[in-house]
């Protein structure tokens, strides 16, 4: 997102409307004032709305990470893939740990539909999404992808 050019819109804006003042200087230099002030208040409310994008993004990207990042002095999202772990801490325990779950059948087909695509059982693809889920957040090192896009 590049800020300057609309700030100087903004101030240009401004001071044509303190123009309208028809010559009272009083009222000529607090548009001035506003004018000085305004640059930094704008550059504010960018990232604030640049912050509010990524909240919005990272809720629907899960599988992601979202930044607000400067670039060249201005904000710009960074979307990553999610760490990838090389091992699973649970990969050398015995899965004898049941739980009953109660879904409606038509997520039950999603699922099963996810399963066969990824050639896993449902059980398989159920676990592997619950621990991709459960480790999610904790310090992890893997490959990643970054993707920036221009606000």
């Amino acid at each position: 997102m590049q800020l300057q050019p609309v700030i100087l819109a903004v101030q240009s804006a401004l001071s044509a409307q303190g123009q309208l003042a028809g010559g009272d200087v009083a009222v000529e230099e607090a548009i001035e004032h506003l004018v000085q002030g305004l640059g930094p208040v704008l550059r504010q409310a960018a990232f604030d709305l640049a912050e509010q994008a990524a909240v919005e993004v990272r809720a629907q990207l899960p599988d992601r990470v979202v930044d607000v990042v400067l670039v060249d002095g201005d904000p710009s999202l960074r979307i990553t893939d999610a760490p990838v772990t090389d091992a699973d801490p649970a990969a050398g325990e015995d899965l004898d740990a049941r739980i009953t779950l109660r879904i409606t059948p038509t997520l039950k087909t999603m699922i099963e539909d996810a399963a066969e695509s990824a050639g896993a059982s449902i059980n398989g693809w159920v676990l592997d999404a619950l621990s991709k889920r459960a480790r999610k957040g904790t310090d992890e090192r893997g490959f990643r992808s970054t993707t920036t896009f221009d606000l």
